[in-house]
C-alpha cells in the first residue's frame, strides 16, 4: 500500500441489481470497470439491504442501525438521533467527510426552529449532520444546467422535465417505448458524467490530505433514460427471461393479491425494452466509474483508498410482474457489494467472490475500521474488513423489514401501524412475518425454490421450520429494539461499579 494519508470512497448507485455485473456471471451486460474493481478487490455475492425504498435504506446504511431502531420507515419519515451516523463518527476521528449527490434524510422537526417550513411539510431533500456538502445533485442541479448552458444547449432543455425526456422523433415513438430513444444530451454531458467530474475534482484537490467521500449516483434509478450509444447498446431479444409465473397473478394470499393487482411489464415488448434501457444505464454508469478510478490512479491515490461500491436496493425489472423496489423478494433486497481494500492484508481475497451474508448496516463500520477509527456503540452492523483480509464469515442469516403503509393507503380499514413485514433469511429458507394478523406467513425453501414461487408456510411438514425461524425473528427484534438511553447509561454503571 502506498504511503500517505488513507482515503475512503463510498459509492452508492441507486436501484442496482446484483446480477447486472459481468463478473457476477451476467453473459450480456458490459461492466468492464466494475468487473476490474472486483478483480482487484472482493465481491460479496449475498449483500442485503435492511429495507426499501431509498430514504429508509440509506438511513440504515449511514446510521448502521436496523429499521426497527431508526423507525425512518419511508422516504419522508424523519430520522431521530440523526447525529449518530457515519459522518459524525468520521468527523470525531479527524476527517471532514464530503457528500455528493443526495442523501434522502428527513430532519426531525422537533430540533428545528418553529419558523422552519420543515416543521409543517415533509421533506427528505437534506443531508445528514457531519457531512460537508460538496454537491447537491439528485436528478439534476443548477450547476449542471449551467454547464449545459455554457456548452450551448438550448434553454428549453434546461429544466428537470425536458432534460430527462428522451429525444423521440417528431412522428412519435412508433413501435417502441419512448425510453428506447436517446437523451437530448451527449454522453459526455450526462448528469452522471457531471457528478463524476465533480468527484474527480474533489479527490484531486485533496490528494495530499486524507479524505472520505460519499458519492451517490441516481442511475440506474428512473427516469429511464440513456445517452447515445447506451440507449440501443443492448438487443432486447438477447436479455434474460424474468423470474415470474402466471400463477403469481392468481395468488389468494391477501398481501400477494394486493401486490399483483396491477402487474407490470406484461407485454413482451415493454419487458424487453425496459430491460435493455436498464442495462444501458448501468453500462453508462460503469463508464463514469472508469473515469473516476483512472483519476484515482493518475493522482497517486489508488493504493491508499478504500473503495466500497453498493446500492440502496435492487430493481424488479419485471420479476414477479413488478418494477421498482419494495416488498420482500431477493430481487429488490439483495444488492451488489464490491470492496477494494488496498492493504496487502487484503491480497488473501483479492479477485475472489465470497458467498457470505453481509448486511448494508455493515458498510459504515467497515469504513471506520479501515481508517482505524472506533465504531460507535449504537452501530448495529459489523465491519467486514476482517473477511476481506481472509477472516471467517460472521453472519449466517440476515434480517430486513418493510413498512408498506404507502402501498396499502387505499385499503379500507387498514391499520397503517400494522403494515409491516419482517424477514429472516439464510441459505435454506426465507420466512416473511406480517404485523397484521390477517396476513398469513410466507415460507420459501430457497434450495429447491430460489425464485420464491411456492409458499410452504401452511405445509404441516414445515411447521418445525416455521417455529424455528419465528423464534429467530423474535430474538433479533429483542436484541435490536431501541435502547438509546440504556446505551448511554450502561457505561456509566460500569464505571461506578
Amino acid at each position: 500500500m502506498a504511503t500517505g494519508p488513507l482515503n475512503a470512497l463510498f459509492i452508492i448507485a441507486d436501484q442496482f441489481r446484483p446480477d447486472c455485473l459481468g463478473i457476477a456471471g451476467n453473459p450480456v451486460i458490459q461492466t468492464p470497470h466494475l468487473d476490474a474493481l472486483a478483480r482487484e478487490g472482493t465481491l460479496f455475492k449475498k449483500c442485503f439491504v435492511q429495507t426499501a425504498p431509498c430514504g429508509p435504506s440509506r438511513m440504515c446504511i449511514f446510521t448502521s442501525r436496523y429499521l426497527c431502531s431508526t423507525r425512518a420507515v419511508d422516504n419522508q419519515t424523519p430520522l431521530i438521533d440523526a447525529e449518530e451516523n457515519l459522518a459524525m463518527a468520521l468527523r470525531e476521528g479527524g476527517y471532514a467527510p464530503g457528500i455528493m449527490g443526495y442523501n434522502d434524510y428527513a430532519v426531525d422537526p422537533r430540533i428545528l426552529p418553529p419558523e422552519d417550513p420543515r416543521t409543517r411539510e415533509i421533506n427528505c431533500d437534506n443531508f445528514l449532520p457531519g457531512f460537508d456538502l460538496a454537491l447537491r445533485h439528485e436528478y439534476d442541479s443548477p450547476e449542471y444546467f449551467e454547464m449545459l448552458r455554457q456548452k450551448g444547449y438550448p434553454e428549453a432543455l434546461l429544466n428537470h422535465e425536458a432534460i430527462h425526456s428522451p429525444n423521440v422523433p417528431a412522428e412519435g415513438p412508433g413501435d417502441h417505448l419512448p425510453l428506447r430513444y436517446p437523451a437530448h444530451y451527449r454522453a459526455e454531458d450526462s448528469e452522471g458524467r457531471f457528478v463524476t467530474q465533480a468527484a474527480i475534482d474533489y479527490l484531486r484537490d485533496r490528494r495530499d490530505t486524507g479524505w472520505v467521500l460519499s458519492l451517490n449516483y441516481l442511475k440506474p434509478h428512473p427516469p429511464r433514460i440513456c445517452a447515445a450509444p447506451y440507449n440501443d447498446m443492448y438487443n432486447p431479444a438477447d436479455l434474460p427471461a424474468p423470474n415470474r409465473r402466471p400463477e403469481e397473478l392468481g395468488s389468494t394470499h391477501p398481501y400477494l393479491s394486493r401486490v399483483h393487482r396491477e402487474p407490470k411489464l406484461v407485454p413482451e415488448r415493454d419487458l424487453r425494452e425496459t430491460q435493455a434501457n436498464y442495462y444501458g444505464m448501468i453500462t453508462e454508469l460503469d463508464a463514469c466509474l472508469g473515469l473516476l478510478f483512472r483519476a484515482l490512479k493518475d493522482s497517486g491515490q489508488w493504493d491508499r483508498t478504500l473503495i466500497l461500491f453498493s446500492s440502496d436496493h435492487g430493481e424488479y425489472l419485471g420479476d414477479h410482474y413488478l418494477t421498482g423496489k419494495g416488498q420482500f423478494y431477493d430481487e429488490t433486497m439483495r444488492v451488489p457489494l464490491i470492496i477494494r481494500d488496498p492493504s496487502p492484508e487484503a491480497d488473501a481475497t483479492r479477485g475472489r467472490q465470497l458467498d457470505r451474508f453481509v448486511e448494508s448496516i455493515d458498510l459504515a463500520p467497515t469504513v471506520l475500521d479501515f481508517l482505524g477509527l472506533p465504531v460507535p456503540d449504537r452501530f448495529q452492523g459489523q465491519s467486514v474488513l476482517g473477511q476481506v483480509r481472509g477472516g471467517a464469515p460472521s453472519k449466517f442469516e440476515i434480517f430486513y423489514e418493510k413498512d408498506f403503509r404507502s402501498e396499502m393507503k387505499a385499503v379500507p380499514g387498514q391499520d397503517p401501524d400494522r403494515c409491516l413485514l419482517w424477514v429472516v433469511r439464510d441459505d435454506a429458507y426465507k420466512l416473511v412475518h406480517f404485523a397484521d394478523a390477517s396476513l398469513p406467513l410466507l415460507l420459501f425453501d430457497l434450495r429447491r425454490d430460489p425464485g420464491e414461487q411456492q409458499n410452504l408456510a401452511e405445509d404441516r411438514a414445515h411447521l418445525p421450520v416455521v417455529l424455528d425461524y419465528l423464534q429467530r425473528l423474535l430474538r433479533w427484534r429483542m436484541k435490536h429494539e431501541d435502547q438509546r438511553m440504556e446505551h448511554w447509561a450502561w457505561p456509566l454503571r460500569q464505571k461506578s461499579g
